[in-house]
């Protein structure tokens, strides 16, 4: 689940479930009967809090909802890969007593479950898995062992159409309307009307909800998050604390924090953000660059900085995402080496400064995330001089367009003139990739063409992946200068040298260049990238 600001989100695909499934047995608690027992315990605001992300979709051997048959798509790996199993009250007491004897306060179970989902994979695993959770912190704490409380970490991935059934299918929900507002909240009730009170973690009493990335949404406002405060109270007579991903700006939560410090760093916003390093490289078609743990220091580093920075509430990134490898739980890999660290680092945290001064500096290897290995693909093109991709023509030579949640596009025709035309949105980018045996990681001097149709007004802006790295993420999305358009309705070409290209693929989706359109949108015919000799 990797998402920074220019870094690529992998997303897990849904499959369906076999039709016997008896829906009655996923669907929600009607929400009239619901009677919680009291919650018993609450912490203060000005409390140092240590939380983590929980990832319970897992059952053995199968472990995942991806694409990859006859392989698990894991980076680490359980030492126990037989027990694991979400529906398993005895594999969930190991996770979380483990949890609390690294001093970890509060747990947030990673939750697919959505209106219109509950037949598939993803509602049957948030689901079961929730049911299977309480069971076994009951058993905990039946035998006055320490567990800590779960809150709800809402994977608003969910509020995709698709995986709610709802049409179009390439649909994202308006959360500023009474049906996306009604989506959006019924997700976070559905899951806490199956999680009984004595669970719940919070703070001043209000229940703890960690709400991922906007991305997934059409469009949002501050009502969006105040209606589903508004009908929290009403359902359950307290509003929830709300722990929203820095890319809900105009939103009113309690706090922010941001996503992706496994991979980019740790992050010190209302709520620091940090993790042990990441790995994606056993699941298809990903290409996310990878986040050396050199050890441990990466997250000794994180923690150090962390500390220093001062914040009371600490997530960790994550306690076993392995498909990803920022897992911290024990594996198969590392031991319990991330657990202990956590617990370490977890009691220096809460002694707060008294023993910042036992922390030494850490230094790294890698102050950025490097990148993949080099793929194989497109070995006709090793020796060629250039790669280009015309849309005019029905196939390309080596250079190909990358479709990404920020790089929209569609494909027309201006005047008997093939092309693609950027769409409209918050930010409009078109990706491209080149082969990796044409151009990885070299230090030769390339040209980057494009032809274009001058009409509207605004400006183009290449980003490419270079070698610079005083650039933001390493130097992968360094700017050209921009060019500005004229408006005189012609084709137009233009030819940008770049001295310090590195074409890595660490651009959203894989990608090696973008091109940022700024003001009207913009039609592309052409695109060459040439080696210059």
């Amino acid at each position: 689940m990797a998402l920074t600001n220019g870094l690529q989100r992998g997303a897990i695909r849904p499959v369906l479930l076999h039709a016997t499934l008896a829906l009655v047995l996923l669907a929600p608690l009607n929400c009239a009967r619901f009677r919680p027992t009291p919650a018993t315990e609450t912490f203060k605001p000005t409390d140092p809090l240590v939380g983590t992300y929980y990832f319970y979709w897992y059952k053995y051997p199968d472990y995942h909802f991806l694409d990859a048959p006859g392989d698990d798509a894991l980076t680490d790996h359980f030492v126990a890969p037989e027990k694991v199993d979400y529906e398993s009250v005895e594999w969930h007491a190991g996770e979380l007593a483990d949890m609390a004897s690294c001093g970890i306060d509060f747990v947030l179970p990673v939750y697919w479950g959505a209106p219109g989902n509950y037949e598939t994979a993803m509602g049957r695993f948030s689901v079961k898995g929730l049911d299977a959770m309480q069971q076994a912190r009951d058993r905990l704490r039946a035998r006055g062992r320490r567990c800590p409380p779960f809150g709800m970490f809402y994977d608003t991935s969910t509020l995709l159409n698709a995986f709610r059934g709802e049409k179009p299918a390439n649909g994202k929900p308006d959360l500023r309307t009474p049906h996306g507002k009604d989506v959006f909240y019924t997700t976070i009730r559905d899951y806490f009307q199956r999680l009984d009170r004595r669970h719940w973690a919070t703070i001043d009493g209000r229940p703890i909800v960690g709400l991922y990335s906007a991305a997934f949404a059409a469009a949002f406002d501050a009502s969006t998050l105040e209606y589903a405060y508004e009908h929290f109270e009403r359902d359950f007579g307290v509003r929830p604390y709300v722990i929203a991903e820095t890319s809900w700006q105009g939103t009113r939560p309690d706090a922010f924090f941001q996503w992706g410090a496994a991979l980019g760093g740790p992050v010190l916003l209302d709520v620091a953000q940090i993790g042990p390093g990441y790995d994606d490289t056993a699941v298809p078609a990903r290409s996310t660059p990878i986040r050396r743990r050199e050890g441990g220091r990466f997250y000794e580093h994180s923690w150090a900085k962390t500390i220093r920075g001062g914040r009371n509430i600490v997530l960790i990134e994550t306690w076993n995402e392995m498909h990803e490898g920022t897992d911290v739980c024990r594996s198969k890999e590392y031991g319990t080496q991330y657990m202990d660290l956590t617990r370490r680092y977890a009691r220096l945290f809460k002694d707060n400064i008294q023993r910042l001064n036992r922390i030494d500096t850490i230094r790294l290897e890698h102050a950025n995330p490097v990148p993949r290995p080099a793929s194989s693909e497109g070995s006709e093109f090793a020796g060629a001089r250039e790669v280009l991709l015309d849309f005019a023509k029905p196939e390309s030579k080596g250079l190909r367009i990358v479709r990404h949640e920020d790089g929209r596009y569609e494909r027309t025709e201006i005047e008997g003139r093939r092309c693609v035309r950027s769409l409209p949105g918050t930010h409009r980018y078109l990706y491209f990739a080149v082969p990796d045996p044409f151009f990885y990681g070299e230090f030769d001097p390339v040209e980057i063409e494009f032809e274009y149709l001058d009409a509207g007004a605004g400006s183009l802006v290449l980003h490419y992946d270079s070698h610079d790295e005083k650039i933001a993420h390493g130097g992968a999305y360094k700017s050209a200068p921009a060019l500005e358009r004229g408006d005189s309705t012609q084709w137009r070409t233009h030819t940008i040298r770049l001295e310090d290209a590195s074409f890595t693929n660490r651009q959203n989706g894989g990608a090696d260049f973008r091109l940022a359109v700024l003001g009207d949108p913009v039609c592309v015919s052409r695109v060459v990238v040439r080696k210059v000799r």
